[in-house]
């Protein structure tokens, strides 16, 4: 069975030639409609509703309340652009956005904040790692979330908000953002948690069934530790420039709070370089693994041949027939020769035990 990993750069070509600031989905095809939903809230009341453009959204912006516009799917250049025209982003930042195979990144405007982050989920039945796009868009009032296709991910900020738990309620969009970018990166333990595991069944099988399957295996688990240091080590870049910018966006009360989120990413990427160092172990393991059953083979045959050396060379003398050998007109001389060739057998079996060769 031969495993595949996705070439993360392949579909970065279509663009190429096209000046900045073009607005092509470079992602993989997608038809489904773009959802946008607005959560709208502060302290005592939540309003959450579902619109069909990004036009409708304008009203909830100029409120004192925090408004969390949620966008699911950043494959139509239309909506994209319509972000960039009733918020006054760059259009650099909505090329970005659009470009799912981005690094993770922060920019910092008079009025606001963009940040790119990837999302990462864990298939069991491909034993793949899938990576999602999210991109931010941080106002004084408002955030803005752009996503491709997982409908779970923020659940848990969405249930939170509706059933008034833990402190969001009192915040304001700085600290949505920041609960947004620690969902994220509490999602990164699940899958070192599933890799982990991986390199553990992996290990045992390559012990006791070292085959040309395991090694490729193997190798496919070495590339994806490779390509998950691409979507998670910058990010720890985006979180410094947060905590160390002096933008009024980020009040030091949320500052505390990526200090935690940066806390527990400096953690996954200790354990994401332990595994990955756990990884690269399994090839030596399986070239252990092989050397050891080879040898085992080597040291069978070895102790077969051992056995027939001497009962192959007494066959041998007696074999040549010449007219003159004694033993030719001995009446019992075959059994004996037969009874000293057992002998023989039996005392270097005897001998090889005690010596424990096998």
């Amino acid at each position: 069975m031969r495993i595949s990993v996705p070439n993360p750069f392949k579909r970065d070509s279509q663009k190429a030639g096209l000046p900045p600031g073009s607005l092509v989905y470079v992602g993989e095809e997608r038809t489904e409609p773009i959802r946008i939903t607005i959560i709208d809230y502060d302290e005592t009341h939540l309003h959450e509703t579902e619109v069909q453009s990004v036009e409708e959204c304008l009203p909830y912006t100029h409120t004192e309340t925090v408004t969390w516009i949620h966008i699911k799917g950043i494959h139509e250049p239309k909506i994209i652009e319509e972000i960039g025209r009733h918020f006054e982003v760059n259009s650099l930042v909505l090329e970005d956005i659009m470009a799912p195979n981005h690094l993770p990144k922060i920019e910092i405007h008079d009025d606001h904040v963009f940040i790119i982050l990837k999302s990462l989920d864990y298939n069991v039945a491909s034993l793949s790692v899938l990576k999602e796009q999210i991109s931010l868009i941080i106002g004084k009032n408002f955030v803005i979330s752009l996503q491709e296709n997982r409908e779970e991910l923020f659940e848990s900020i969405q249930n939170r908000l509706r059933k008034t738990q833990g402190r969001i309620r009192n915040m304001g969009a700085d600290y949505l953002a920041y609960a947004l970018i620690d969902v994220v990166v509490d999602h990164y333990f699940i899958v070192l948690e599933h890799l982990s595991d991986r390199i553990e069944l992996m290990e045992e099988e390559a012990i006791t069934h070292p085959t040309s399957d395991v090694l490729e295996k193997i190798n496919v688990l070495r590339r994806e530790f490779l390509l998950l240091r691409r979507p998670i080590l910058p990010l720890r870049d985006v979180l410094n420039n947060v905590l160390d910018d002096e933008t009024p966006l980020f009040t030091q009360a949320t500052h505390l709070y990526f200090h935690d989120v940066y806390d527990h990413l400096n953690q996954i990427i200790h354990t994401l370089e332990t595994l990955r160092s756990a990884a690269s172990s399994l090839f030596d393991t399986y070239t252990s693994a092989v050397s050891h059953r080879m040898n085992e083979v080597m040291k069978v045959l070895t102790m077969v041949a051992t056995f027939f050396i001497p009962l192959t060379f007494i066959a041998g003398i007696y074999g040549m027939n010449f007219k003159f050998m004694p033993e030719l007109e001995t009446h019992w001389g075959y059994p004996i020769v037969l009874l000293v060739m057992v002998g023989i057998g039996i005392g270097m079996f005897i001998y090889f035990k005690l010596k424990k060769w096998f």
